[in-house]
C-alpha cells in the first residue's frame, strides 16, 4: 500500500535553509522560500542572473562542511548528480531533511507549488511524479483561489 504524503504547513520565517545549486530550479525554490520569510543561503560555482538578490550566495563548489545543524532543511538542486548525492548523504547523516531535485526517491519532502491569498494557503504537489501536472493544477488554482477565499469569508460573515 502506498501512503499519501503528510501535508505539513510550517512557519519558516527567519529559519535558515541551504540550497546547493545556482540554476533555474534552485532560483525558483529560493524565491518561494524567501516569500515565506526564510533566510536562504546558496552554494554554487555560478548563479543565473535571475537568482534572488536576497539570498546569501557562496560562489564556489559545495563542500561537506557547508551543511550545518543550523539548517531546517537542505535542498540539492545542482546540475551534478554526484554533488546532489553527496548533499543527500551528508544531510541524512546529520538527520536534516533533504530535497533532491533530480531524484525523487532520495527526497524526504517534496517542494509544493504554493497558492496564497493573504494568510490562506493551499499547495499542490505530485510527489515528484510530474512537475508539468503540478504547474497546470497550480495555475488553475491561482486563478480561482482568491475568489474562493473571499466568497467563503463573505459567507461566514453573513452567517453571523
Amino acid at each position: 500500500m502506498k501512503f499519501p504524503l503528510f501535508p505539513l504547513l510550517i512557519n519558516i520565517q527567519e529559519r535558515e535553509i541551504l540550497i546547493v545549486g545556482g540554476g533555474q530550479v534552485a532560483a525558483r525554490r529560493a524565491d518561494t522560500l524567501l516569500r515565506c520569510g526564510a533566510k536562504v543561503t546558496a552554494v554554487s560555482p555560478y548563479f543565473i542572473e535571475k537568482f534572488p538578490r536576497e539570498v546569501v550566495k557562496i560562489c564556489r563548489e559545495f563542500i561537506i562542511s557547508d551543511i550545518d545543524k543550523k539548517f531546517l532543511f537542505v535542498i540539492a538542486a545542482s546540475d551534478n548528480r554526484e554533488i546532489n548525492k553527496l548533499v543527500h548523504d551528508t544531510a541524512k547523516s546529520l538527520n536534516i531533511p533533504v530535497n533532491i531535485a533530480d531524484c525523487k526517491t532520495e527526497c524526504d519532502f517534496f517542494f509544493p507549488s504554493l497558492i496564497n491569498c493573504e494568510n490562506i494557503s493551499v499547495s499542490v504537489n505530485s510527489a515528484g511524479e510530474s512537475s508539468k501536472l503540478t504547474r497546470k493544477l497550480s495555475d488553475k488554482l491561482r486563478k480561482i483561489w482568491p475568489s474562493w477565499v473571499n466568497d467563503e469569508r463573505n459567507n461566514l460573515q453573513e452567517n453571523f
